[in-house]
């Protein structure tokens, strides 16, 4: 399987992302990514869908597990990361997400481990995203024809995704406003 070829969900990044800077057991991964007070407030991830996705990942050899025993517990496995995934994930790190139906999952975790590993590069993401942004804005108005009826169920359709992603452009700048403000 090529670099190219990999189709990871937002999810399975995260999982890496967590990976990324030192070897994590499944249950603590799961806490993780899990915490109502970080990238948990995006999605819920179930302990048997998690795995599942880490051995996909293994699979893959994005990730390994290795079994570490221990002598007060049960063995456990603990997922590191290889080399393969870690540039896998740098790279996604910085393409800006292609749909805006994907805006809330992806960019979240996105600028998540921006500001996690890589805070003097968060400018970066948001303006990569902002212009992708403002490319969705200007393709949808374009769509958006004068033989479209003004009170038709396609023109509503359109007005609801050019406020959707209008909403995004000025989320993304409130942020640049603040990354600058601190």
């Amino acid at each position: 399987m090529t670099e190219n070829n990999f189709n990871l969900s937002a999810t399975e990044y995260a999982l890496l992302g967590f990976l990324y800077h030192k070897p994590i057991h499944g249950y603590e991964l799961h806490k993780q990514i899990t915490d109502p007070d970080s990238v948990g407030m995006i999605w819920g991830l179930k302990l048997s869908n998690m795995y599942a996705q880490l051995d996909k990942l293994e699979r893959m050899g994005l990730i390994k597990g290795k079994l570490k025993s221990n002598e007060q517990r049960p063995a456990r496995m603990e997922y590191s990361l290889t080399v393969k995934g870690k540039s896998l994930f740098d790279r996604w790190l910085f393409d800006p997400v292609k749909h805006p139906r994907e805006f809330r999952h992806e960019f979240m975790v996105k600028l998540y481990f921006v500001q996690q590993y890589q805070p003097d590069r968060t400018t970066i993401l948001l303006d990569t995203q902002l212009s992708e942004c403002q490319h969705w804005l200007e393709t949808t108005k374009e769509r958006t024809t004068p033989e479209i009826e003004h009170r038709s169920f396609q023109a509503e359709i359109y007005q609801f995704r050019i406020s959707q992603i209008q909403s995004m452009i000025d989320w993304i700048q409130w942020l640049k406003r603040q990354f600058f403000n601190f």
